[in-house]
C-alpha cells in the first residue's frame, strides 16, 4: 500500500516519534511510505532512506504569517490533489483540521489519531476538531478518556485504542543491581510538564535524603524559571538541567526513580521508557488517562493527584525508603517490555490500515 503521513513537522516530540518508528515499520513490511509536513524542520528521529519527505513550506520561504499561511494552503491542496495513495496518516491537532477540511480533494482514505488530551486545546480549536471528526475513516486513540471527548462526532469511522509503543533500545533485560542516588524526569519545560511540581516535592526531602540529586532533562522556556525556583528554594546544587539529549537511556537506567509531573499527557512516552527500563516510577495522574492505563497504583509505580507537592513528596519517600517496595515496583515496571513491544503495537496499526483501506466508500463524506 501506498501510505502517506501527514504531520507539523519531524523535530522533537512524541507523535514526531511515534510518526518516525510507525513509518519505519510499515517500509519495513513492504508498503510505499511517504511524508509531507507543514515546516522542513531537520527530523530529530531516524528515518529509512526509502521514506521520502515534502515540505509545504521552507525555511528560506518565510515571509510573514499571512504570506506563510497561504502558499502552505495552496501548496496542501495541489499536493492532496495530485497524491495519489491508499490512505494518510494524520497526527496533531492542526494537520489534522486542515486534512480533514480538505477531504473532499482525496478519495483515499484517512486515519486521524489524538495524541493528548483534546480537552487542553484552546476552545476553538477543540470546536474546529469536533467539527470535522467524522470526515475521518478511522481513528487511533491512546486511551478511553481521549476516545470519550470526541464521543459522536467521529461518526461511524472505525475506532481502535492503540498504545504507544516502546522504543526497542528501551527493551532491555531486567536489572536488579545498585542505583545511582538520583530522581530523573525528562520532558519539554513547559507548564504542561510542571516541573514546578517536581523540584518542590524535591526540596521537601532533602533533608531526609541529601545524598540525592535531581536531575530533569529537556530544553524549554521555563528553564530559566525553573532554575530560579530551585535557586530559592536553596537546592540549586542538588537540581541540574543538563538539556536535551539523545541517550536518555544511558542516562536514566540506573537512576533510583523517575517521575512524571506533568498536568496532561497522551500516552507519555518518558514514563513508558522509564517503566520499561525497571526504573521506580512515579506520576501524577494527568488529564488525558496515560498514566493512569500504564499505571497500577502500587504494584508497578505510584500515581499522586495532579498539582499536589505534599502528595509526590510522600510517594518518593515511600520508594526511596522501602527498597523491597522499589524492587517490586522495578520488576513489575519492566514488564511492559512485552505488552508494549513495537511488534505488537505497529502490527495492531497496520491491521487498522488494512481494514479501513477495505471499507467500502460511506455516504458520510
Amino acid at each position: 500500500m501506498k501510505i502517506v503521513f501527514f504531520t507539523s513537522g519531524l523535530s522533537g516530540g512524541g507523535a514526531e516519534r511515534v510518526c518516525c518508528n510507525l513509518a519505519n515499520f510499515l517500509c519495513q513490511r513492504e508498503h510505499d511510505i511517504e511524508f509531507i509536513t507543514i515546516s522542513d524542520d531537520e527530523a530529530t528521529y531516524p528515518l529509512s532512506t526509502k521514506i521520502s519527505r515534502q515540505a509545504l513550506l521552507h525555511q528560506q520561504e518565510r515571509s510573514n504569517f499571512l504570506h506563510d499561511n497561504l502558499l502552505r494552503f495552496y501548496r496542501v491542496c495541489k499536493l492532496i490533489r495530485k497524491t495519489r495513495c491508499d490512505c494518510y496518516i494524520v497526527m496533531l491537532p492542526i494537520p489534522t483540521i486542515l486534512l480533514l477540511s480538505l477531504r473532499f480533494l482525496t478519495k483515499a482514505k484517512i486515519i486521524a489519531s489524538e495524541r493528548v488530551d483534546p480537552s487542553t486545546y484552546p476552545p476553538s480549536k477543540q470546536k474546529r476538531l469536533k467539527k470535522v471528526a467524522h470526515k475521518a475513516d478511522g481513528w487511533v486513540f491512546q486511551t478511553e478518556i481521549q476516545k470519550n471527548w470526541y464521543g459522536n462526532s467521529i461518526g461511524s469511522a472505525a475506532v481502535k485504542i492503540i498504545p504507544n509503543a516502546i522504543n526497542k533500545e528501551f527493551i532491555t533485560a531486567e536489572y536488579s543491581g545498585p542505583r545511582n542516588k538520583q530522581i530523573v524526569s525528562s520532558g519539554r519545560l513547559t507548564e504542561q510538564k510542571n516541573h514546578a511540581l517536581l523540584i518542590k516535592a524535591f526540596a521537601g526531602i532533602t533533608a531526609k535524603y541529601p545524598a540525592y540529586k535531581l536531575v530533569i532533562y529537556g530544553d524549554g522556556p521555563l528553564r530559566k524559571d525553573l532554575e530560579l525556583l530551585a535557586s530559592n528554594l536553596g537546592i540549586a546544587d542538588k537540581v541540574s538541567f543538563p538539556g536535551y539529549t539523545t541517550e536518555i537511556r544511558k542516562k536514566i537506567e540506573r537512576s533510583s526513580l523517575f517521575v512524571l509531573s506533568s498536568d496532561f499527557e497522551g500516552m507519555p512516552n518518558a514514563l513508558m521508557e522509564a517503566m520499561a527500563l525497571g526504573v521506580p516510577c512515579i506520576s501524577t495522574d494527568c488529564k488525558g488517562g496515560g498514566a493512569r492505563f500504564l499505571i497500577k497504583n502500587g504494584t508497578n509505580g505510584l500515581l499522586t493527584p495532579i498539582g499536589d507537592v505534599e502528595a509526590l513528596q510522600t510517594a518518593m519517600e515511600k520508594i526511596l525508603s522501602d527498597q523491597f517496595f522499589a524492587d517490586n515496583l522495578s520488576h513489575n515496571a519492566h514488564k511492559l517490555c512485552e505488552t508494549h513491544s513495537p511488534e505488537k503495537i505497529y502490527a495492531e496499526w497496520e491491521n487498522l490500515i488494512k481494514k479501513v483501506v477495505c471499507l467500502q466508500p460511506s455516504d458520510k463524506k
